[in-house]
């Protein structure tokens, strides 16, 4: 019986999808020009506010999942968001130099990579073993590139 993987989101990826909605939902930002303190209004909760800053959100939604809209839209106005590869460029195994095969005893052999199963792509990775994927770096070792 084959396992399906499913891919979880990453903190980066939540923070892009979550100022996506707050810009689409209407969610705006106040500053308290005395105290420099910023404000956002609440979509569940129409007529609340949130205290927002480059750290939290006293809304329930942060102090649950530590990210919500209204953090988004400060990092997205502050210009802090981070950058998200899109799933449309695959990213090289540095651990083979993208063949799929293992540097053994001087030559490549006909094993399958170890870190990318054979895939040639390190991004699949994050498919196989979850939110530690974005720790986990090969240590690269020089050896020449295979001949095609």
């Amino acid at each position: 019986m084959e396992k399906s993987v499913v891919k979880r989101e990453t903190h980066d990826e939540a923070l892009v999808r979550l100022a996506k909605q707050a810009r689409d939902r209407g969610v705006q930002l106040f500053r308290v020009v005395t105290t420099g303190e910023v404000f956002a209004t609440s979509i569940s909760r129409p007529g609340e506010l949130h205290r927002v800053t480059h750290l939290s959100c006293d809304c329930p939604g942060f102090i649950r999942h530590q990210r919500c809209m209204h953090y988004a839209k400060l990092m997205d106005s502050l210009d802090w968001l981070p950058v998200v590869e899109s799933a449309s460029s695959p990213v090289p195994c540095t651990a083979c130099d993208a063949t799929g095969r293992v540097w053994l005893e001087g030559s490549w052999s006909a094993d399958e990579c170890w870190y990318c199963r054979g895939s040639d792509r390190a991004d699949v990775v994050a498919d196989r073993i979850g939110p530690v994927a974005d720790n986990i770096i090969p240590f690269p070792v020089d050896r020449p590139r295979p001949a095609a």
